[in-house]
């Protein structure tokens, strides 16, 4: 038994006879991951110090494999959320230094001959979709995805959020598609069948903003000085006049 089993051994048996008053934290003495169970003798209540502490004598404890959980362990010690007050206990410089390091190392070969998950790509929002399903095994249903919806319509973005947005996209082009992004929609979206109803729901949308006169094609138009073509408001702040293509592409 080394002097970090002792130290280990002294707090956790200290904690078995006591009464806490306050925030504490649940233990396992044997950690899970070492085959540890949920059983009222393996569990103690700890100070948010104290379990701090016991991770870290943890990583000291034991070598190999199992040295490599509780560096994984003590890493996730940082990870705050809503039902956690660890964080307030101050964490040294050389604390966190000592842990990187540990933890960089055990990751990279934990990680070694892996392919990265995605190679650089960007992911997909089809691809997040199948991610997801992957990782809990089902899709999500109609009704969470009508609560989503729900939850965002009507909502207006902050100015903060409009800034943001701008920023985002100062310096791209703007102005009509060019021939180059039609046939990259054309590409992606081929021989993908639509949703069922959905030309339905876009014949009741076009009806309802007809019978109520906000369809673009009642809208006055205006005729773009730069191009020469004529489009509703809301086309014509979007790609024309100081946003047309054709007076961006002399410039």
């Amino acid at each position: 038994m080394n002097k970090y089993t002792t130290w280990y051994m002294a707090i956790t048996d200290r904690a078995r006879t006591r009464k806490l008053e306050g925030y504490t934290e649940r233990h396992h003495v044997i950690p899970k991951s070492l085959n540890g169970t949920d059983d009222k003798a393996n569990l103690v209540d700890l100070t948010a110090r104290e379990h701090f502490i016991c991770h870290w004598l943890l990583t000291k404890m034991y070598t190999g494999e199992a040295k490599s959980k509780m560096i994984y362990a003590l890493n996730g010690m940082k990870r705050n959320s809503k039902f956690t007050q660890r964080y307030e206990t101050l964490v040294t410089s050389r604390v966190y230094e000592s842990l990187k390091k540990e933890f960089s190392i055990v990751h990279s070969a934990t990680m070694k001959g892996r392919d990265p998950w995605n190679r650089g790509i960007p992911i997909t929002e089809e691809q997040r979709g199948k991610n997801r399903i992957a990782a809990t095994g089902k899709k999500r249903s109609a009704e969470a995805i009508a609560k989503a919806v729900a939850k965002q319509l009507g909502q207006k973005r902050s100015e903060e959020t409009k800034l943001k947005m701008s920023l985002a996209s100062k310096g791209k082009s703007k102005g009509p598609m060019s021939e180059e992004n039609k046939l990259k929609i054309s590409q992606g979206t081929k021989g993908k069948s639509k949703p069922e109803g959905m030309g339905a729901k876009l014949s009741a949308t076009v009806a309802a903003q007809l019978a109520a006169g906000t369809h673009y094609t009642q809208q006055p138009k205006q005729t773009c000085p730069h191009c020469g073509v004529q489009a509703g408001k809301a086309r014509y702040n979007g790609y024309h006049g100081a946003n047309c293509g054709s007076l961006i592409n002399t410039r």
